[in-house]
C-alpha cells in the first residue's frame, strides 16, 4: 500500500506513482552508452602502446608512465567532480565530464610530442572519472527502489560492451599504413585517428544528454519541488501513455532536503569552520573501531584488485603483440609471457629489428584476442545480479580474488599462446566485476553517515593501485617479468584471505544514530553506493 504523506509525496512514493516502463528503458540506453563510452576512454591506451611506440620512441617504462597518467587524472578528479555534481547538478556535471573527455581525446590525437600527449591524457582521465562516477547516481535517481538493483546490474553490462567495441574500432582503423604530413613537422597516422574516434562517443552522448532533464531526486534534495514535479509528470506520461495532468502526485516533500539558507548570512570563515568541523567528526568516526578495520580491509582489497586489473587490461594488447613477434622468429617453440618478453627485448636492441617492427602493422590476432577477452566478461556481468544474493557477497569476493590470483600466477607457468589467452579470459572475467561487489560490501559495513567517505577512500586506493601497477609493470617487464606477475597473484590471493575477515550481516555494527555528515562532493557517491 502506497504511503501518502500529509503535505505531499516523498521521492520514493512519488517515483513509484510514475511506474516502470519506456522512460527507464530509454534512460538505460542513454546512460548505458555513456558508461560504454567511459570504458572506451579508459582502455584506449591499450592499443596505443604498440602503435605509438615508434612515433614517440617509447620504452617499456614510458609505456607504464603513459598508462598511469590518465589514472593520476582520475585520482585528482574524483573529489572535484563530486563538488561539481553537487553544485550544478548531475546532468550538467555529467555533460561537463563527457565534454572534457572528448576534448582531451581530440587534442591528444594531434599532440606531436610525448610530454604533450601525456598532458592531454591526464585530462582524459580527469574527465572519465567524472562521467563514470556521476552516471550511476544520475540514472538511479530516476528509479524506484525495487527496480534499482536490476537496472544498475544492466548498466554494468554496457561497460563490457565498451571493452568489446574498442578492439573492433582499433581493428578497423589502426592496421592501415597511411600518414598525413611529415614526421619532422606535423604527422597524423591511423593510431592518432583511433585516439580521436575514441572521443566521439563522449561528445555525442553529451549532446544527447541535453535533451534529458535533471534528476528529480537531486531537484527535490535542493528544494526545487516544482521542477522535480514537472520531470516526474513527463516520466509518467511516457510510461503510461496518459496526460501529464493525470499524474496523481500534486505536491512533493523531502524530509532530507538540503537547507543551504541556514548559513546564507553567516561569515565565510564561520561557514568554513562549520564545514571543516563536520568533516573532521566524520573522519574521526571512520578511523575509530570497528570502522578502521573495515576501511583498511576495503582499501587494501581495492588497491590489490586495481593494481592487477587495470595493469593487465591495458597491457594485454602489448603482450599479445610481443607473442606475435616471438612466434614469427620461433614458430612452435613453447614459451610463457615472461619467456616471450625476454627474448623479444633482446631482439629489440638490434636496429634492423626495430625498423622492421615499426614498418609492420599490428597483427590482426591481437585485436581478435582482445575481443575474446572482452566477450569472456559477458557471462560474469550478466550473472552477477543473479548470484550476488544467492551466494553472498563475501563468498563471491573470496572466490573472485582467489581464482583471479591463481589465473595471474598461471600466466608465468603456461607455455603457449592459447593457454595464456584462456587464463587472460578467466582473469578479466573475474576481476571486471569484483570491484562492484566491494562497493556492495561497503554499503553493508558502513552507516549512511560514513558510507560516502568510505567509498571515496576505497576508490582512491584502487586508482592509486592502478597507477603503481602500471609504473611497476612498465619498469620491470623488460628487466624481470616474474616480479610483477607474482606481485599481481600475491596481492589478489592476499585480498581473498583478507576478505574472510568480512563480518556476516549479524556481526556488523548497526548504523549509528547520529545524523549524516556528508561533506560537499560526497553526496553523489553515497547515492551510487546505496543502489549498487
Amino acid at each position: 500500500m502506497k504511503l501518502r504523506l500529509e503535505k505531499g509525496y516523498d521521492f520514493e512514493n512519488a517515483i513509484a506513482q510514475v511506474g516502470y516502463g519506456k522512460y527507464q528503458g530509454l534512460l538505460l540506453a542513454v546512460c548505458g552508452t555513456i558508461y560504454a563510452a567511459c570504458a572506451i576512454g579508459t582502455t584506449t591506451l591499450s592499443f596505443v602502446l604498440p602503435s605509438a611506440e615508434c612515433d614517440f620512441k617509447l620504452t617499456s617504462a614510458d609505456k607504464g608512465r603513459l598508462n598511469a597518467t590518465p589514472l593520476v587524472g582520475m585520482v585528482v578528479g574524483s573529489y572535484i567532480w563530486g563538488n561539481i555534481a553537487d553544485a550544478v547538478g548531475r546532468k550538467w556535471g555529467l555533460i561537463a565530464a563527457l565534454l572534457m573527455d572528448s576534448m582531451a581525446a581530440l587534442s591528444s590525437s594531434v599532440a606531436q610530442s610525448f610530454p604533450l600527449f601525456l598532458f592531454f591524457r591526464f585530462f582524459n582521465g580527469f574527465g572519465i572519472i567524472g562521467a563514470t562516477s556521476i552516471v550511476f547516481p544520475y540514472f538511479s535517481e530516476f528509479l524506484a527502489a525495487k527496480n534499482r538493483d536490476v537496472m544498475l546490474c544492466r548498466l554494468e553490462v554496457f561497460w563490457t560492451v565498451g571493452v568489446i567495441s574498442l578492439p573492433g574500432i582499433a581493428w578497423v582503423v589502426i592496421p592501415h599504413s597511411w600518414r598525413l604530413g611529415s614526421v619532422d613537422t606535423f604527422s597524423f597516422t591511423p593510431w592518432r585517428m583511433f585516439v580521436a574516434l575514441c572521443g566521439v562517443p563522449s561528445l555525442t552522448m553529451a549532446m544527447i544528454l541535453l535533451l534529458f532533464p535533471e534528476s528529480p531526486k537531486y531537484l527535490m534534495t535542493h528544494g526545487k519541488m516544482d521542477r522535480a514535479l514537472v520531470v516526474l509528470e513527463g516520466m509518467f506520461a511516457i510510461n503510461s501513455g496518459l496526460e501529464k495532468s493525470d499524474y496523481p502526485v500534486k505536491a512533493l516533500i523531502n524530509p532530507g532536503q538540503i537547507h543551504r539558507a541556514s548559513t546564507k548570512h553567516e561569515p565565510r570563515l564561520r561557514k568554513l569552520t562549520i564545514r571543516l568541523g563536520a568533516i573532521w567528526r566524520q573522519k574521526k568516526q571512520l578511523f575509530s573501531p570497528p570502522y578502521l578495520r573495515y576501511i583498511a580491509l576495503t582499501c587494501f582489497a581495492d588497491f590489490g584488485l586495481m593494481f592487477s586489473y587495470y595493469t593487465l587490461m591495458l597491457w594485454f594488447p602489448e603482450l599479445f603483440e610481443r607473442f606475435g613477434q616471438f612466434q614469427e622468429v620461433h614458430p612452435d617453440q613453447p614459451a610463457g609471457v615472461c619467456d616471450v618478453t625476454s627474448i623479444v627485448v633482446q631482439g629489440a636492441h638490434n636496429e634492423t629489428t626495430i625498423s622492421a617492427s615499426c614498418d609492420k602493422p599490428i597483427d590482426d590476432k591481437v585485436f581478435l584476442y582482445t575481443v575474446i577477452i572482452g566477450l569472456s566478461c559477458i557471462p560474469t556481468s550478466i550473472s552477477l545480479g543473479l548470484c550476488i544474493n544467492k551466494l553472498g557477497k563475501k563468498f563471491l569476493l573470496i572466490f573472485s580474488f582467489m581464482a583471479a590470483g591463481s589465473a595471474a600466477l598461471g600466466l608465468n607457468l603456461v607455455k603457449n599462446l592459447t593457454q595464456t589467452l584462456i587464463l587472460s579470459c578467466i582473469f578479466e572475467a573475474l576481476t571486471s566485476t569484483t570491484e562492484v561487489i566491494i562497493f556492495c560490501v561497503i554499503v553493508e559495513l558502513f552507516p549512511t553517515s560514513l558510507r560516502a567517505l568510505a567509498m571515496s577512500l576505497t576508490v582512491t586506493s584502487g586508482r592509486l593501485g592502478a597507477i603503481v601497477g602500471n609504473v611497476v609493470f612498465g619498469t620491470l617487464i623488460d628487466l624481470n617479468c616474474i616480479i610483477p606477475i607474482y606481485t599481481f597473484a600475491g596481492l589478489l590471493i592476499s585480498g581473498g584471505f583478507l576478505c574472510m575477515l568480512i563480518p556476516s550481516k549479524g556481526q556488523i555494527v548497526p548504523s549509528l544514530s547520529s545524523p549524516p555528515m556528508t561533506p560537499l562532493g560526497s553526496s553523489f557517491k553515497m547515492d551510487a553506493c546505496d543502489i549498487r
